[in-house]
């Protein structure tokens, strides 16, 4: 049954190449012909008039021929995004996802084969995508790199390819890759691609290349720019200078600049901006465009949908991120976060000072904490972060929040508690909570060790 399978895709692959060349010879023998025509056969013409004639014939025709090749160009080129789409979602629809081959049928072939020769007639039609399907040399190009996310469909793949500039048309990629012998064998990862690749060369390149990089750099959940920027020097991917310069670069064209801290209030614009995940890297990766790739992941993870959300509480982006971090820094328990999200909110609400130990903690370390126990002088230092010493929320987030403590923020919890404090009989990470002071002290007696 595979045997004849793949028969029935050299038939059909030989098909689309003949109606592609047909084509083309097609156009050429319709230029010639209009040249031609242009010739006179008269026989009553003299021989020296015929060599003048002949002359300016070849001027003409020269012209001709430029403004037949340029109506050409113009014809191939002019194909619509529509007629493109249509195509490629009939194909979509006939070739399925970038998934392992399911066992053949023989109804199933038939009708995809049939399926797939009226797709190969109309995509034959189409001189640019039968131009860059039949293409198997590769040229110089310019290095791109491409990542592909695991659960991708062959469509995902070709939009993401063509997005980067790799491919001009996702068509041409799909043809040739149900047409390979790579189909159901894309990897996900990250590549190192070139727009000069023909699509053999690409596809062969997604499906054995390793896209696994490297250089495999984590950013934990609730780590501050400081602390990146070491980890970052301490892997040897860059120092941490470059990171930090790249970061303080990148605030001035960020979309969020207009509402960033002012950057003489705050130790980093972009704090909360660089998001805790694990990202794959290019060995030569540099500091602008490590920092745009996490800000392009953030982007992605704080979507339209949160936005919105934050927008009906009254609240931006940077708000939502500086209260996230409070959550992140002041539980180890995500279930707690809508929580201390109300927490925050009821004390904002009655005027009282936040009073968060890790406010105090990342002014006095300067975003690299690590201090195993706060004293009463660490609660006093003069900083616009501290809130024992300041009303309101802190000038800025403390740390990379994790999604899970967005959105706790995006959706906190109504209560009437007032006061938290570590659980230190349980020691599982946990908080008491506390409606008044007198609550608090008490479950602060309880907690004594």
């Amino acid at each position: 049954m595979r045997k004849e399978e793949n028969t029935e895709k050299e038939n059909l692959c030989s098909k689309l190449q003949v109606h592609f060349i047909e084509n083309t010879e097609a156009e050429k023998l319709e230029e010639n012909t209009a040249s031609t025509d242009q010739i006179s056969t008269d026989s009553s013409v003299k021989p020296e008039e015929c060599s003048k004639r002949m002359n300016e014939n070849n001027s003409e025709n020269d012209a001709q021929e430029a403004a037949n090749e340029s109506k050409r160009k113009h014809r191939h080129e002019n194909i619509t995004s529509q007629n493109a789409e249509a195509v490629e979602e009939t194909f979509y629809k006939v070739t399925g996802e970038a998934e392992p081959e399911r066992k053949s049928h023989p109804i199933r072939n038939v009708i995809l084969g049939l399926l797939v020769l009226i797709l190969v007639a109309g995509a034959a039609i189409s001189y640019p995508i039968g131009k860059e399907y039949f293409q198997e040399k590769s040229v110089a190009g310019k290095d791109i790199e491409v990542t592909i996310k695991k659960g991708s469909t062959s469509k995902d793949v070709g939009a993401i390819l063509k997005k980067k500039g790799v491919v001009r048309y996702k068509t041409a990629f799909l043809l040739k890759l149900y047409f390979s012998d790579y189909k159901g064998k894309l990897r996900y990862g990250t590549f190192d691609l070139n727009d000069g690749m023909s699509l053999s060369k690409v596809i062969k390149e997604l499906a054995t290349q390793n896209g696994q990089k490297e250089n495999k750099f984590t950013i934990p959940e609730g780590y501050t720019i400081e602390m990146t920027a070491d980890k970052l020097e301490k892997e040897g991917i860059m120092t941490a200078q470059e990171f930090l310069t790249a970061v303080t670069k990148a605030a001035d064209t960020s979309r969020y600049k207009n509402i960033l801290p002012d950057k003489t209030k705050v130790f980093y614009q972009l704090q909360g901006y660089i998001y805790p995940d694990t990202y794959y890297l290019s060995k030569n990766i540099t500091g602008d465009q490590l920092v745009a790739k996490i800000l392009e992941e953030f982007d992605k993870k704080f979507d339209t949908t949160r936005q919105q959300k934050a927008a009906q509480l009254g609240m931006s982006v940077e708000e939502v991120l500086i209260r996230a971090s409070l959550l992140q820094k002041e539980t180890e328990l995500p279930e707690e976060y809508p929580i201390i999200a109300g927490v925050i909110q009821n004390r904002l609400d009655k005027k009282m000072k936040l009073q968060f130990d890790s406010t105090a903690v990342y002014a006095i370390t300067k975003g690299q904490y690590g201090i195993a126990r706060v004293m009463y002088k660490d609660l006093e230092v003069d900083s616009p972060y501290n809130t024992y010493k300041y009303k309101g929320l802190p000038v800025g987030p403390i740390c990379s929040p994790s999604l899970e403590a967005i959105d706790g923020v995006l959706n906190p919890q109504k209560n009437d508690y007032l006061y938290f404090q570590m659980n230190t009989v349980k020691n599982d990470g946990s908080n008491i909570f506390t409606k008044t002071y007198e609550e608090h002290k008490a479950a602060s007696a309880t907690t004594e060790q």
